[in-house]
Formats: C-alpha cells, sequence, structure tokens
C-alpha cells in the first residue's frame, strides 16, 4: 500500500548545508532556462495548497492554475536571496504533496536527496514536507538526505551511508539513492555500491531490499535496473519504462529525460518484482509557481511510486 516519493534538490558540495548550498545552483539555473526557452506557452500546472500552519498532507481541493514558464535568467544567482529561495523550496513541498494526494490518495513518506533538514536554516521544512524521521548528514550539502512524513508509525529507518540511506515503510524496504558521479557510468562500481547497501540492510534485520529510488546518474534509461538486477541476484523492473515522460503537474508538456536539459533519464525507481506489486508512478518537474510564472528550483524532476507488498 506504501505511496512513497523522492525529489532531489541541486546543492553543492559546500560543508556548510544551508539553503545558500541549494540556492540557483548551475544545474538549476540550466533547467529553468532549458524549459523558459522552449515555448512561450502556458504549461505547468499549479494546485491550491493548504496555508502555513495547516497540515501539507490535507487534500485541497479546487482547479489548477496554468501557468506558463518565468523568463529565461529568472534563477540566475543572486536574484534570490536564502529566505525568498528557501519559500520556493517550501512551496514545492506543498505543491508536490498535493500532485501525490491526487495522484495516489496520499503519501507515506516524503524524501528529500540534497537537503539537509537538520540544519537550522532548512528546519521549517518540517512544516511544508511532515515531521523529519531520520536525516543524514554527511560532510557535503550535496550528499545529505531528509525523510519526511505527515505520520510516524509506520516508519523505521534502517540506515544510510555514503550516497544513500533506507526506510521501512508498511514493512517494505526503500533505499533512496544518489549515486556518485565518481561511480555512476561503472556496472561493476555500481554492483559492489547496490552489494554493499544489501549487506548492511541485511546486517540490521530489515531483508532484502524491495524498492530503490532516487537520482542514479545512470549511463542509460536501463542502467539502474541491470546492475541491481545482477547485483542482489534478483528481478528488478524499471516502475516507468517510456522514454517519454509526462510530468503529473504539467498539460501537454512532454520531456525526454529528468535532468536539467531533458537529455538523461537520472531519477528513477526500481523494484523487485519478487516482492512488490507496482499500482502506479508519476513524475514531478523541477517547477513551482511564482508572481513571474514557474521556476525551477532544482534540476531533478521528482517521482512517486504506489506499491504493494
Amino acid at each position: 500500500m506504501p505511496f512513497i516519493a523522492y525529489q532531489s534538490l541541486n546543492s553543492n558540495a559546500s560543508t556548510n548545508h544551508g539553503v545558500s548550498a541549494s540556492n540557483s545552483q548551475h544545474f538549476t539555473r540550466m533547467a529553468h532556462n532549458t524549459v523558459a526557452s522552449a515555448s512561450d506557452e502556458r504549461w505547468k500546472l499549479t494546485l491550491p495548497t493548504t496555508p502555513e500552519g495547516v497540515s501539507p498532507y490535507t487534500p485541497v481541493y479546487g482547479p489548477a492554475q496554468l501557468l506558463g514558464s518565468a523568463p529565461e535568467g529568472f534563477m540566475k544567482k543572486g536574484a534570490h536571496d536564502n529566505v525568498n529561495f528557501l519559500n520556493m523550496v517550501k512551496n514545492k513541498a506543498r505543491q508536490s504533496l498535493q500532485n501525490l494526494i491526487r495522484a495516489f490518495g496520499g503519501c507515506d513518506l516524503l524524501v528529500f536527496g540534497e537537503l539537509d533538514s537538520a540544519n537550522t536554516e532548512w528546519s521549517s521544512m518540517e512544516a511544508h514536507s511532515g515531521a523529519r524521521l531520520s536525516v543524514s548528514s554527511p560532510g557535503k550539502a550535496c550528499h545529505c538526505f531528509s525523510v519526511h512524513s505527515g505520520q510516524t508509525a509506520v516508519h523505521d529507518p534502517v540506515g544510510s551511508g555514503d550516497g544513500w540511506i533506507a526506510m521501512k515503510c508498511y514493512n517494505v524496504l526503500v533505499v533512496f539513492v544518489h549515486v556518485p558521479n565518481a561511480i555512476a557510468k561503472s556496472d561493476s562500481a555500481c554492483q559492489s555500491f547496490y552489494a554493499n547497501i544489501q549487506n548492511q540492510c541485511l546486517q540490521a534485520g530489515a531483508g532484502a531490499i524491495d524498492v530503490i529510488m532516487g537520482d542514479t546518474n545512470q549511463s542509460s534509461a536501463d542502467f539502474t535496473q541491470k546492475v541491481v538486477s545482477a547485483a542482489l541476484n534478483t528481478n528488478f523492473v524499471n516502475a516507468h519504462s517510456d522514454t517519454n515522460i509526462e510530468p503529473y503537474d504539467t498539460y501537454q508538456r512532454s520531456f525526454k529525460g529528468t535532468n536539467a536539459t531533458g537529455t538523461k533519464k537520472y531519477d528513477v525507481a526500481v523494484y523487485n518484482a519478487d516482492t512488490i506489486q507496482l499500482k502506479k508512478v508519476i513524475y514531478l518537474t523541477q517547477f513551482v509557481a511564482t508572481v513571474s510564472g514557474a521556476a525551477a528550483v532544482t534540476d531533478h524532476m521528482g517521482i512517486g511510486v504506489h506499491i504493494e507488498k
């Protein structure tokens, strides 16, 4: 039954995990300008959300607003101070939850990559993405993970390491990844990476991995499925195998990839076909509503899955 979502920010390698590490980074600017230059038509569906002070997991009913892109250069470095950018990310979290509620009926787990919500500058994210259940805060901001939920009774932290964090959700073992660039294109290195994660999960008594999702930096659309299946000696399947992506929060707008230029499918989910049934999968864009139109707050698309075990 779990409804699980992953959204990565675009953060730098700073040891300071504050908002400035994620504010208008290079690939975020590229993602915005790529889409803003493509068409002046309205395309972004923006749902009504709960006001601040009301749980973001509360369903809000009403029509979506259809927006065009904010102008090219809108996300240029220095255009938005940290307070403004933080508000954009908060709005993105609330928007994502409303999309997940409409697509699936709810969201049990919302995980952010490249974000350390235990940092005081990000601590207010809890009011917009749910209680913070677990955080991985290694040296670099781009290696962090934050796990959030509107409920705590069905979740158990399992472990974390360089490039991953694992959670049990309704007895489903989900591993969220940000595969290091240094190994992302190597079959053997990635197999070792995933085998090591599985071993640590087994040592923690969590059992076999059911779902892996996140930013894989993979070399081809089926790369992660192949290396995970080989590494874990199990049949893992792509949750979304189509080469065309039509995000749930768009109107008549398709993408070929999840990265800044829409050319690579880095953000994916794969699942253990022996233990899991996939009911539905959606993508969410990198964009959020502003007074000037839809603007990118990251270079990564979000991904949500509804699964049954």
